[in-house]
């Protein structure tokens, strides 16, 4: 089942966002990378309520048996944020799943109208946003050493 975080989800969202970060990014990641990403959820986590409140930021998880397996979250409305999903559960369509639910609400909000997204994507992930569509727009980037790929996709209504 798939459901927008509330403000009773949201460590478990952030604590499986950090794991999966850790099992399968940090590695090709320098310390400065791991800390900033690390800095940044607990950073997202005290402010994060406010975000969800105001609209800024959305998150929805994939729950399997009361538990989050699967978290997307988007910020500015059409830049996706984070996606994670629990490695027992991958190659099941979840990342998928959760996508699909993020464009069925933006397009809801366009009423038709196309749109693009956005994703700065870790290089673990850039199969995945292929396969959803998205094209790389420029070279592989580092900042603070978070390095990710700048992908974009053009959604027709």
């Amino acid at each position: 089942m798939i459901k927008k975080i509330d403000n009773n989800d949201l460590k478990a969202a952030v604590d499986l966002a950090n794991q999966v970060f850790h099992e399968f990014i940090a590695d090709g990641y320098s310390e400065e990378g791991r800390q900033t990403f690390t800095d940044y959820l607990d950073y997202k986590l005290q402010e994060m309520a406010e975000d969800l409140e105001s609209g800024h930021k959305k998150l929805w998880g994939y729950f399997k048996d009361n538990r989050i397996v699967g978290v997307i979250g988007t910020r500015d409305t059409f830049h996706i944020s984070l996606m994670f999903v629990d490695k027992h559960y991958h190659h099941q369509g979840i990342a998928r799943d959760l996508f699909t639910t993020v464009v069925a609400d933006l397009k809801r909000q366009q009423e038709g109208q196309p749109f693009e997204m956005t994703v700065n994507s870790s290089p673990y992930a850039v199969a995945v946003y292929r396969r959803f569509g998205f094209e790389v727009t420029d070279k592989e980037q580092n900042n603070q050493g978070i390095i990710f790929v700048p992908m974009k996709l053009t959604v027709i209504g």
